[in-house]
């Protein structure tokens, strides 16, 4: 599948970082937090499967893997950071936080709110972060988040 049109050409920064547990408790949340990156690839991934307009489906599976390229990086940066990578935010993280949405104009307002959520939520974390490459990866991700904004509001216009 070509991701081209699912995310930015920009590179990911490259992590180099010191041990730090504050910066990486506050990356926690949007690597597995039920508004983090794995709820968001369990959601578009469900969309995906139930979704019976073939040009939606694949515009959620392209999503879902950009998201799981998220997951990744911030899982990478929470470990060299000295944290471990564990799907939780609060609370453990459950099946609970996917949205099971069956209509797909619902489920697509609810997908751009979500990333609107979602970047809100990491432009709070750059505020708090001590590292630029941390901050310039959030950055990079948000780029990612917008794309996917305009892509559901296509995808929502269409129908």
């Amino acid at each position: 599948m070509d991701l081209q049109k699912y995310e930015s050409e920009l590179n990911y920064p490259v992590i180099s970082v010191e041990k730090n547990l504050l910066d990486s408790r506050l990356l926690m949340p949007s690597y597995g937090g039920n508004a983090g990156e794995v709820t968001a690839i369990m959601t578009y991934s469900f969309q995906h499967f139930i979704c019976h307009v073939k040009e939606i489906a694949e515009v959620l599976h392209g999503i879902s893997i950009v998201e799981m390229k998220h997951m990744e990086r911030l899982g990478e940066a929470i470990t060299a950071l000295g944290g471990y990578p564990i799907i939780a935010g609060r609370t453990y993280w459950s099946g609970s936080a996917v949205n099971y949405t069956l209509v797909t104009k619902k489920f697509l307002r609810q997908n751009i709110l979500a990333e609107e959520t979602a970047i809100l939520n990491y432009e709070r974390t750059i505020l708090n972060l001590n590292q630029d490459c941390l901050k310039q990866l959030i950055e990079r991700i948000i780029v990612d988040e917008e794309i996917h904004i305009k892509l559901f509001k296509e995808l929502l216009k269409a129908i």
